[in-house]
């Protein structure tokens, strides 16, 4: 059995004989959109090259009338609008017709003919063939279909679209033993305490007001870190101001803002890997299978020496107090904590991986090659004295994120969260709001053509010289780019071989200078991107 964990998917329902030729399986998966009121279209017709991806599906030359439908298996019953929406299961018996659907493109790509038992009241069970494939291609139309809906016989109303389910049945990391429930849970790496750099000068910085939201969750991390000897009351000459920062999940990071202390610490240098060279290999890899591993609180479990405690003191309701582990914040903490996890992995022989400081992944072409070595990996962490919590382990699974990025078959995607956030920001009214529009689509360029031409015109009101004017020339580029961050394609996988070529294309504007790298397969008329560059 398999349940929809994310209902947005949709199938025509069938009252035909189960008894179907090849054909009639087929003109079952077909979308029939003659009736004005089925479909809505809400998009301009140039937009839609903005779905460019390589394997974008047709079927006989006819784009719109093809639902492809991710994962085998999923439904939403979108009942009237004072009725809720439910989670239907599904179960299906795979067959072994199959199905070969030629691109645009000039591929082509395999799929399974199933049979799903379907349920939509929760009573009445009725079978319906359907087409089902390890991944959801960017199906020519499909944005138009996601617009639609289709009324069954009892009248309930069904949408078009994809989405993904999940397999219940694969073994998860997360059922480990071992692993912490605790979100305030620390480890304590069974190491030397460190001897650190320690600052040239002594710096002392008054605490600022803190906003008022972190007040009480900082006391109480405070008072944790106490009880677990991560921090400790104490007289120095140092201080540096608490500096909160809210976490994705709406908690609290206690770090302290050690600026003018970085300013006066002597160098050392650094191990932390490039992230973009750590995407391009993970990239290369080509998975079918991840799993991600964040340890917790990996600075608070690292043990510093006695003598390089004092400078890292601040000052807490009037008490003054020091850290006894790493803190955040310091500049040398994520190269210290980066080389010492590092040695733990290889002194266990861990098997391959990746790591970013304290974020591990692991990848293979099945769902137990993964957890073998997330398991691996895992006991070598709790061994050294690593703390993990069951909430920070993620997979197996076909997709998942890894710093910031969404992965699935080795391709790097952006996360929906991520577009959903962009796509929701209202105009800048100032150049810092225009900042910070810039940074949050600025990690994301390598997803966009000649992104720097498109949003060269926000650029300008952002130069100190220039008054901020936002103008007819700036909200056009605004509303561009987040439309192109809402369409932008899946990146790799990098692939080798002789038969593959590399294809760089480039293109110069009066906006400067753009090229894109793509890799192209036998059959391929397009081929893959791997980034664009401007």
């Amino acid at each position: 059995m398999i349940q929809v964990k994310d209902p947005q998917c949709l199938l025509t329902p069938s009252q035909e004989s189960n008894h179907l030729t090849h054909n009639q399986k087929l003109k079952q998966l077909m979308i029939h959109s003659q009736k004005p009121n089925q479909l809505i279209q809400n998009r301009k017709p140039n937009q839609l090259a903005q779905d460019r991806e390589s394997n974008q599906l047709a079927h006989n030359q006819k784009p719109n009338q093809l639902l492809q439908h991710q994962k085998p298996n999923q439904l939403l019953q979108e009942q009237e609008p004072d009725q809720l929406l439910q989670e239907q299961e599904i179960l299906l018996n795979v067959g072994e017709e199959s199905l070969s659907i030629a691109g645009v493109t000039g591929g082509s790509q395999d799929f399974t003919l199933v049979e799903a038992d379907v349920s939509l009241t929760g009573n009445e069970w009725k079978r319906h063939p359907i087409v089902t494939g390890p991944e959801a291609p960017c199906i020519l139309g499909i944005d138009f279909l996601q617009n639609g809906y289709f009324k069954d016989p009892k009248g309930f109303r069904w949408a078009f679209g994809i989405a993904a389910v999940e397999t219940e049945g694969v073994k998860q990391l997360n059922t480990l033993p071992g692993l912490s429930e605790n979100p305030s849970v620390v480890g304590l790496l069974k190491v030397e305490e460190q001897q650190v750099p320690i600052a040239t000068s002594i710096v002392h910085r008054r605490q600022y007001r803190t906003t008022r939201d972190a007040v009480i969750p900082l006391h109480e991390m405070i008072r944790e870190l106490e009880s677990q000897g991560g921090v400790s009351k104490t007289h120095s000459p140092f201080n540096s101001p608490i500096w909160p920062v809210r976490k994705s999940d709406g908690g609290w990071r206690l770090t302290v803002d050690y600026r003018a202390l970085n300013e006066v610490t002597p160098p050392l240098s650094a191990a932390v890997p490039d992230m973009l060279e750590l995407q391009y290999e993970l990239e290369s890899k080509a998975a079918k299978w991840y799993a991600t591993i964040d340890i917790a609180n990996a600075f608070f479990s690292i043990p510093l020496a006695a003598e390089c405690r004092p400078q890292f003191a601040f000052t807490w309701r009037g008490v003054q107090y020091t850290w006894n582990r790493l803190p955040q914040g310091w500049k040398h903490s994520p190269t210290i904590c980066h080389g010492l996890i590092q040695a733990a992995l290889e002194k266990g022989e861990a098997p391959e991986h990746l790591q970013y400081i304290d974020d591990i992944i692991v990848w293979g072409n099945t769902a137990m090659e993964v957890f073998k070595k997330g398991e691996k990996i895992i006991q070598i962490l709790l061994k050294a004295g690593f703390a993990i919590k069951k909430s920070k382990i993620k997979g197996p699974a076909r997709e998942i994120q890894f710093l910031g990025v969404k992965w699935h078959d080795g391709r790097r995607q952006i996360p929906t969260e991520v577009i959903n956030k962009i796509t929701a920001m209202c105009p800048p009214t100032n150049k810092r709001e225009t900042q910070a529009f810039l940074g949050a689509i600025g990690f994301w360029r390598m997803h966009i053509p000649e992104y720097s031409q498109i949003v060269s015109p926000l650029y300008l009101v952002t130069r100190k010289k220039n008054d901020f004017h936002w103008g007819p020339e700036q909200q056009q580029a605004f509303a561009q780019i987040k439309q192109e961050i809402a369409h932008a394609v899946a990146l790799g996988p990098v692939r080798t071989g002789p038969d593959v070529k590399n294809v760089l294309y480039s293109a110069a504007g009066n906006n400067g200078l753009s090229w894109s790298l793509w890799q192209k397969g036998p059959g391929e008329t397009r081929g893959q991107p791997l980034g664009s560059w401007s």
